[in-house]
């Protein structure tokens, strides 16, 4: 089934809801995503290939196997929302749906930094945090349509990672990636996530 062409199956997407809500709030947080959050197809087409390099696809294969995604196209981040969850059942078992996603986000940022573009990206980078950082910040800008990061500095050795309407799971995904990203560049850093709220929060990072 070609994703390019035909809107992903409502039968697909409640059956997988309905598996995951005991695990976290997916049923709520679906409902509360405005449905002109869209992100790029990258990263729905990243997820499926996380879990099969670890040798864990089998649960998100039984609810979303043959889908396929332009990677540049933008697609509704509510499907995005649901196969992150999906994967991250998949990866760490859906008890520990957040440990998974968290992995699933690691994963995507290291995986990143083996690529061609991203060794020549990192040259230029890895000594930098600050402006490592703020190239994630330009990254996200160019493939998620919602929401809004910011970055504050605290002295030399500190920034803040600032989200705001940020409907992906914070402590969770993000902070993941957040680990991901220092980890490729081989900088070792502290994180601290916090929450506002559901969709407000921040990442305190120190090197």
């Amino acid at each position: 089934m070609s994703m390019e062409s035909t809107s992903p199956s409502s039968f697909r997407q409640s059956r997988a809801v309905e598996l995951l809500a005991p695990y976290c709030d997916i049923a709520d947080r679906l409902e509360a995503v405005p449905p002109s959050a869209r992100v790029r197809g990258l990263y729905l087409k990243s997820l499926e290939s996380v879990v099969q390099r670890a040798g864990k696809a089998d649960l998100y294969q039984r609810h979303f196997a043959g889908e396929r995604w332009s990677a540049v196209r933008m697609y509704p981040l509510r499907d995005y929302m649901t196969r992150l969850a999906m994967a991250g059942a998949s990866l760490k078992g859906v008890e520990n749906v957040h440990a998974g996603m968290h992995d699933i986000w690691r994963t995507n940022a290291t995986t990143f930094a083996t690529s061609l573009l991203g060794r020549a990206m990192l040259r230029l980078l890895s000594n930098d945090p600050v402006r490592l950082t703020e190239q994630g910040l330009a990254a996200r800008r160019q493939t998620y349509q919602y929401g809004h990061w910011s970055i504050v500095r605290h002295g030399s050795h500190s920034i803040e990672m600032v989200y705001r309407e940020e409907y992906i799971w914070i402590e969770s995904a993000i902070a993941g990636g957040a680990v991901g990203a220092f980890e490729s560049c081989g900088i070792q850093a502290r994180f601290e996530t916090k929450l506002i709220n559901r969709f407000d929060g921040s990442t305190l990072i120190s090197w």
